[in-house]
């Protein structure tokens, strides 16, 4: 059995959270590989029931490597495996005293809890919405995220606010003192570009969830396909795949460079192991 892991963020899905391809091209290359044993499944650092609604959607029946190595789902024993979780899980209710300081901190804010992703993605409007809005990230069970969001002025739709996500992670970055951690020891990736902050604890790694899989399932050959650093897994049994819009330094890691970017190089990468 070989086994394929593919990012999704920036790899598989554009800025938009799209494919650069139709589904139904995808899912063809997906069940060609499928019928000569070759499972395709989802390294990434979104959470667990974000990546199943993407397997779901594109005929994936690999494995799921979430919250950046943090959580493995088997998708054969449909279980989930929380690795290491003495690290881990404070989050929980880290992210309810984050939802507690900002209702305190941001009167009259909008906070939506649930599938922050498909929320910003469809950054659709209602009139219940405020000047200031948060979408917290409900699925995830080792790490924490949320959104930072405004109305356009044309209460068109929704636009990130890099200024309510600075001020909203300073506030997350005193919360996490009472937990007995400091931001200097967690993975803290605030986008304003996004409007976005993630925060991992940083004994979390694709790899460790990688080689839990690998432990598990004994594949005869392991590919990671990716676009940026964190995809390196630095593992001597697993060739490393790029797209073409990966970032310089993974390229020269890699052992295969699709001509194409995002989805269409995926594509590539995916008839290569055919």
């Amino acid at each position: 059995m070989k086994l394929i892991l593919l990012d999704l963020d920036n790899t598989l899905i554009d800025a938009d959270y799209r494919l650069t391809v139709s589904e139904n091209e995808f899912r063809t290359v997906v069940q060609e590989l499928a019928s000569k044993g070759v499972r395709v499944g989802l390294c990434s650092d979104s959470a667990v029931i974000t990546l199943r609604q993407w397997a779901d959607r594109l005929g994936l029946t690999g494995p799921i490597v979430a919250e950046r190595g943090a959580v493995v789902w088997d998708s054969t024993r449909q279980t989930e495996n929380i690795l290491d979780i003495s690290e881990t899980t404070w989050f929980r209710d880290f992210r309810e005293s984050f939802i507690n300081a900002v209702m305190r901190n941001f009167p009259g804010a909008t906070i939506m809890i649930g599938d922050a992703t498909r929320f910003v993605k469809d950054r659709g409007m209602n009139a219940a919405l405020t000047q200031h809005v948060f979408a917290v990230n409900g699925f995830r069970v080792a790490s924490f995220s949320f959104f930072a969001c405004r109305p356009k002025n044309d209460q068109s739709a929704l636009e990130p606010d890099s200024e309510l996500l600075e001020r909203a992670s300073t506030l997350a970055a005193e919360i996490v003192v009472t937990y007995g951690k400091k931001k200097e020891d967690l993975f803290w990736d605030e986008n304003s570009r996004y409007g976005i902050l993630i925060v991992h604890a940083r004994t979390t790694e694709k790899w460790r969830g990688i080689s839990t899989l690998i432990d598990q399932l004994t594949p005869e050959q392991t590919i990671m396909v990716g676009d940026g650093m964190s995809d390196f897994l630095n593992l001597p049994n697993v060739a490393q795949y790029a797209v073409n819009n990966a970032d310089p330094r993974y390229k020269a890691k890699a052992t295969f460079v699709a001509e194409s970017s995002l989805t269409k190089g995926v594509i590539e990468c995916l008839r290569r192991c055919v």
